[in-house]
């Protein structure tokens, strides 16, 4: 009994082994591309890389010929909501840019820093410089039909 048992144990445990070694060359038949990034790293993949050219290889150990590069993806359309979002963001850069050359111009004491206990006056050099900062974000955001 514990024989007969033991046999039948050992023929269901040779055609689990089978089968997966059937899955295992089934799974790593086909091509496989290697190729090089600018890092000089090497990398391998089941797809060719997308404007890369990629040497086709065969898992049986043979390399197959050279495998065009991908076609490089088309560039990406910006959308209305990103080019509304852009719009916004330039206005209100464009604001705080004019309200800081505003202030800058103004006869009054500025000063800099991001709590009162650490702020400090500016002086006429650091004013001047703080006034073409604020005009080059202003030529920058907005446009330029707009007045400074």
């Amino acid at each position: 009994m514990l024989g007969a048992l033991s046999m039948v144990r050992g023929k269901l445990v040779i055609a689990c082994m089978a089968a997966c070694l059937c899955m295992t060359a089934s799974a790593q038949d086909g091509s496989y591309y290697k190729w090089t990034d600018a890092n000089g790293t090497v990398h391998f993949s089941a797809t060719p890389p997308p404007g890369h050219k990629a040497e086709a290889l065969r898992m049986d150990g043979q390399a197959a010929a050279q495998a065009a590069p991908a076609p490089p993806l088309p560039p990406a359309q910006p959308t209305d909501a990103l080019e509304k979002a852009q719009d916004a963001y330039r206005e209100r850069s464009c604001e705080a840019a004019r309200s800081d050359l505003q202030l800058l111009q103004q006869d009054r004491m500025v000063v800099s820093g991001d709590s009162p206990d650490a702020a400090t006056k500016l002086d006429a050099e650091q004013r001047n410089q703080a006034k073409l900062r604020a005009k080059q974000r202003v030529s920058q955001f907005c446009k330029a039909g707009d007045k400074p």
